[in-house]
C-alpha cells in the first residue's frame, strides 16, 4: 500500500500559495485569509476528485457571476488545470443564480437519459441569489415536471452555503423545506432540494477531529473543510490526519482508462523515492519518484513516472490509500493481497465519523450520499463566482 498524499496538506499547500505567492486567485497580501472563492476551489478540487472514481464520464463544472451567461466546463476527469481555469474570471457582479440552474435544469431533462442515469448536482454558493424568485420558480417547475413524468426522482440538487451570512441560512431552509411535489405515478413525494449549511460543515469537521476518518466518506467530507473552515480550520484536520502514514507504494495495480481495464501493474518502491513499474501493455518497464517523508512538509508531496517510451513525464493525483488518477488519463486502484479486502481497512477507519450525528447528517445529503455510495449518476457541479464569493469571513483562515 502506498505512502499516500495526504489530502489536507495538499490543500493547504495550495491555498496557502495562493496566499503568499498570488497566483491566479488573489491579488492581497500574504497575511490576508482566504476569501469564499478561494475556499470554494479548494474544495472544488477535491470533490472533483473524489466524484470522478464514480462518474467516468467526468463531472461538468458550471460557473456563473456577473451578467454574463454561464461558463460550461464538461466532462472534467481530473484536476490537471483546474485552479487556472476557473480562475479565468474572479467573483463580480449579482448573482444570478436563477437563470444558471434553469439552464442547468434544461441540460439535464433534454440532454441526460435520466431513465438510465440519474443527475446529481452540488451548488456551492454564498448566500441568497439577487434572483430569488427566478430560482424558486425554476426549482419549482423543475419538480412539477418530474413529479408528472417519473416514478422516482431523476434528479437531487444540493446546495452548500459557502460562508456566514444569516440570510443564506434562512434561504437555505426555505429551499430544503419548499421544493416537493407528489408524483402522479406513485404517489412518491418528491423532494428536490436539500441543503448543508455553514454551521452543519463546522459541526462535522469538529466530529473528524476526533477521529481516525478515512476513505470515500472521510475524503468527501475533508473535501469542503477548505470550504467551512479556511486554511487555519483544514490544519488542525490535517494535523491529525498526518498521524496516518503507511509503507510504500510495492503492490498490485488495477490500470483504467474512462472506465475500461487496461492492465495490471506491478510496482516495487526502494522506500527512498524511487519507483520501478512492470506490466505495461509494450512490455518495458517504467521508472517513476515520489517525494520521500522528510521532504513532504518542505515540498509538498509529488508523484510521477516517465511513460515506458520516454517521451514524457506523468504526473499523479493521490486520492485515496489505494487509488491515484494521472495526467495522461489513466486511474490506478490497488488489488488487494488475496484474502485482503480494503472496504473492511476503510470500515474501520470510518468507524467513529460514520456513526457521528453531524458527520452522518452530512454524509445523507442528496449529492454526497449519492456519490458516497457509488451510485451511477451524471455529476453536475454549479460554482456562485457573484461578487458574494469575493468576501472574506470573519473568524475564517489563519
Amino acid at each position: 500500500m502506498g505512502f499516500m498524499k495526504n489530502m489536507f496538506a495538499a490543500l493547504e499547500a495550495e491555498v496557502t500559495k495562493t496566499l503568499n505567492t498570488g497566483e491566479d486567485t488573489s491579488t492581497k497580501t500574504s497575511n490576508a485569509p482566504p476569501t469564499r472563492w478561494e475556499r470554494a476551489v479548494v474544495a472544488l478540487n477535491s470533490i472533483i476528485v473524489q466524484v470522478t472514481k464514480v462518474d467516468p464520464d467526468g463531472v461538468d463544472l458550471v460557473c456563473f457571476g456577473s451578467d454574463e451567461s454561464p461558463d460550461w466546463y464538461r466532462n472534467l476527469k481530473n484536476t490537471k488545470g483546474l485552479e487556472a481555469m476557473v480562475n479565468d474570471k474572479q467573483p463580480s457582479g449579482p448573482c444570478h443564480m436563477g437563470a444558471a440552474m434553469s439552464e442547468c435544469i434544461q441540460e439535464a431533462m433534454e440532454n441526460k437519459d435520466m431513465t438510465k442515469r440519474p443527475v446529481a448536482m452540488l451548488v456551492l454558493t454564498a448566500g441568497k441569489p439577487d434572483d430569488a424568485d427566478d430560482l424558486n420558480d425554476a426549482l419549482m417547475s423543475a419538480v412539477g415536471t418530474l413529479a408528472e413524468s417519473y416514478e422516482k426522482c431523476p434528479l437531487s440538487i444540493t446546495f452548500v452555503q459557502i460562508g456566514d451570512d444569516s440570510d443564506a441560512e434562512e434561504y437555505m431552509t426555505f429551499l430544503d423545506n419548499a421544493v416537493q411535489a407528489e408524483s402522479a405515478a406513485s404517489g412518491e413525494m418528491f423532494d428536490l432540494v436539500d441543503s448543508i449549511k455553514d454551521e452543519d460543515i463546522r459541526a462535522a469537521m469538529g466530529e473528524i477531529k476526533g477521529t481516525t476518518t478515512s476513505g470515500k466518506s472521510g475524503a468527501l467530507i475533508g473535501a469542503i473543510a477548505g470550504a467551512a473552515l479556511g486554511v487555519g480550520g483544514m490544519y488542525i484536520v490535517n494535523q491529525h490526519q498526518a498521524k496516518k502514514r503507511t509503507e510504500g507504494w510495492s503492490g498490485s495495480w488495477k490500470v483504467t482508462y474512462e472506465g475500461e481495464e487496461v492492465t495490471t501493474l506491478t510496482v516495487t518502491d526502494d522506500q527512498a523515492g524511487g519507483l520501478t513499474i512492470d506490466g505495461f501493455p509494450s512490455g518495458d518497464p517504467a521508472t517513476g519518484s515520489y517525494t520521500p517523508e522528510d521532504q513532504v512538509e518542505e515540498d509538498g508531496f509529488v508523484i510521477s513516472f516517465v511513460d515506458p517510451s520516454g517521451d514524457w513525464n506523468v504526473e499523479g493525483t493521490v486520492e485515496d490509500e489505494h487509488a491515484i488518477v494521472w495526467s495522461d488519463g489513466t486511474r490506478w486502484d490497488e488489488i488487494p493481497p488475496e484474502g485482503g479486502s480494503f472496504g473492511s481497512y476503510a470500515a474501520a477507519g470510518l468507524g467513529g465519523a460514520a456513526a457521528a450525528g453531524a458527520t452522518g447528517y452530512l454524509m445523507n445529503k442528496k449529492f454526497f450520499n449519492k456519490a458516497g455510495k457509488k451510485d451511477q449518476c451524471d455529476y453536475i457541479i454549479v460554482m456562485d463566482r457573484s461578487a458574494k464569493m469575493a468576501v472574506i469571513d470573519t473568524g475564517v483562515g489563519n
